[in-house]
């Protein structure tokens, strides 16, 4: 998609817990800090002082936010009350919707959000009502959540908790053999399904996988989680690290990492479809997970992240979307995200598990319609790579619209504000580009152990979107210089430099060298700052006319313009049309809320320095 195409500012926000990250601030002191503690409440459960709320957030870490500034009160005003919902109690997989009352004997506009919610839980504050549907890895846990309600001189708070009950409980994971390597620990895992991990007819089957744990890592020190999907026909991974635990499950009949219908058996070939495709096999995945985090507190919960290639990358995306609560990135390659686009071979085998293509489970995966219908996905980022001369899940896979939602992957990340770095070449299905090579974009960045520019599952992030320096992907159309193939698109010959037969550049990126800061992390109830830049390190110049540089050196104009949507917000949430005053540098301006509470600051001038984004509430807001 070209920045000239209009801007659908339809993206949606979906927060997680109130936290002020303050690191060390280098070139930016003066202009960042650490924010106040959190206030105390009083004995009688007010606050003297103001602050505003969010449509919707989501968390685990209970922060009331940054100290109001004392105003003035007026003689005779009564503090709001906030209603005792009393101990909320859910089971896993059933939806909990609360309606919080609240009441200001003065008849005064109210301001009311929660702190310390689950994650995945969302707050609708023009209803009042808090809604959560807790997935079945989040049972056996305890939430205290506050309310907060604020008349513009008092802040009136009341806690309850919220308890999951472990409602959904398959087999436990089984260690069947041990193994000690330098600077890891290789384990064999059994997953013996039931009929929440398998169709009924098949529980009881056993699949194997494979987890490695780092010896190095400490419950002080934890290290991240990598989850990685193999691609069609493989097996588990085995190779592990000293730097991170790994987990490596099995798709051994290629459901594409998602499931099949209910009513398949093993030992009825000819039974019927039921219509209820269920996603046993991310189950599977998800389940292998949460008995690594509750097994081993040296293992980091808010850098568990998720990759794979092929079959592997379209499941990352789909668990990374799908699961996002629980992961802080994705990072898939030559993952095709829209199923009906599959080449008719591909189409022709998942119809044996999902039934026939036009039918609601090949809706419920269509990646574009998750993100374009999940305020949770749409806080998730995304790495993705794919080629241009790929015969097998072709570039279409990047570019082709979604019968469905008639926009495809690239195009639904910009338009939606979704964080992504995306990249492609005319690599092949797993060669690499015969000119720039593998791994060209960088020098081995990674916003998962990058000591600046880092992810977690708790931490407010910039999505960039419509960069000025982006590369031009094409528009799924031809440029000439090969024929359409059903299976293969325009995929030229992977060893012939720039017979791609797909339009646009035949190599380049989407956000590439746009970084942030997040140790300077400031997510508070009434501020949200961050410091961007553009990146320009080691690397070298591009092989020829056409191409983009490789590693990171900078290849484009200064400034970048590009517009910044801040996503897992902590704290700073803010109302439909609710008007919200930003700087960056010299640039100043407002934006306002879109109808569900999504912030997006356009035409931001970013450049080799850096500068900090700066959000705040205007007066009439609070």
């Amino acid at each position: 998609m070209t920045n000239s195409k209009a801007r659908m500012l339809a993206g949606w926000l979906a927060g997680t817990l109130p936290v002020t990250v303050a690191g060390n601030m280098g070139c930016y002191t003066g202009a960042l800090g650490r924010e106040p503690e959190a206030a105390g409440a009083t004995d009688t459960g007010v606050e003297a002082g103001s602050s505003s709320g969010g449509e919707e957030s989501s968390g685990g870490v209970a922060e009331t936010g940054e100290v109001p500034e004392p105003r003035e009160l007026e003689a005779g005003n009564l503090p709001p009350v906030v209603a005792d919902p009393g101990p909320q109690v859910v089971a896993e997989d059933d939806p909990l919707e609360l309606e919080i009352e609240v009441d200001d004997p003065d008849g005064d506009p109210l301001r009311v959000w929660p702190a310390g919610l689950p994650p995945g839980a969302l707050w609708d504050e023009a209803a009042r009502t808090l809604r959560f549907r807790p997935d079945f890895i989040q049972g056996d846990r305890l939430w205290t959540v506050t309310i907060f309600a604020d008349d513009g001189a008092h802040r009136a708070r009341r806690e309850f908790t919220i308890e999951v009950l472990d409602s959904i409980h398959p087999p436990e994971p089984v260690v069947t053999k041990v193994e000690g390597y330098a600077q890891y620990t290789r384990l064999t895992i059994s997953q013996t399904t039931d009929d929440y991990l398998d169709s009924p007819g098949n529980a009881g089957r056993e699949f194997v996988a494979v987890v490695t744990i780092p010896d190095a890592a400490t419950a002080e020190a934890p290290a991240p989680v990598r989850v990685y999907l193999h691609g069609i026909g493989a097996s588990p991974a085995v190779a592990g690290s000293g730097a991170e635990f790994r987990v490596a499950p099995h798709d051994p009949f290629n459901t594409y990492w998602w499931g099949y219908d209910a009513a398949l058996a093993d030992d009825d070939p000819n039974a019927e479809f039921a219509g209820d495709v269920p996603d046993y096999t991310q189950r599977r995945v998800m389940h292998l997970l949460a008995w690594i985090l509750e097994t081993y507190p040296e293992a980091d919960a808010t850098r568990a992240y998720v990759t794979g290639s092929s079959m592997g990358g379209a499941g990352a995306m789909q668990i990374g979307l799908w699961y996002a609560r629980h992961f802080a990135y994705i990072a898939s390659s030559l993952g095709q995200a829209v199923p009906r686009n599959h080449r008719p071979t591909r189409i022709g085998q998942l119809e044996g598990l999902w039934g026939p293509s036009d039918g609601p489970p090949w809706d419920a995966i269509d990646l574009t319609r998750v993100l374009r219908d999940s305020a949770e996905a749409r806080d998730q980022y995304l790495f993705t790579r794919h080629g241009k001369d790929d015969p097998t899940i072709h570039f279409g896979a990047a570019v082709l619209p979604s019968p469905l939602t008639g926009l495809g992957l690239y195009d639904t990340m910009q338009e939606l504000g979704v964080g992504h770095l995306s990249v492609w070449d005319e690599g092949a299905h797993g060669p690499a580009d015969p000119l720039l090579g593998s791994g060209w974009w960088d020098e081995g960045f990674s916003p998962i152990t990058d000591d600046l520019t880092f992810l977690r599952s708790d931490l407010a992030f910039p999505a960039f979107s419509l960069s000025s320096a982006d590369g031009d992907p094409g528009d799924g159309g031809g440029n000439g210089k090969q024929s359409w193939s059903v299976s293969a698109g325009f995929a030229g010959v992977l060893e012939v430099v720039g017979d791609t037969g797909w339009n646009g550049e035949i190599a380049g990126a989407l956000n590439r060298f746009l970084r942030w800061d997040a140790t300077a992390t400031v997510d508070t109830r009434d501020r949200f700052a961050l410091p961007l830049h553009v990146h320009d390190g080691d690397g070298q110049a591009p092989p020829k006319a056409g191409y983009p540089s490789r590693g990171d050196r900078f290849d484009g104009e200064l400034p970048v313009v590009v517009d910044v949507t801040p996503r897992r917000l902590q704290a700073f949430h803010v109302r439909p049309g609710e008007q919200v005053a930003w700087s960056f540098g010299p640039q100043r301006g407002e934006v306002t809320a879109d109808a569900t509470g999504s912030l997006r600051v356009p035409g931001l001038e970013l450049a080799l320095e850096w500068q900090v984004l700066e959000l705040t509430r205007v007066e009439a807001a609070l």
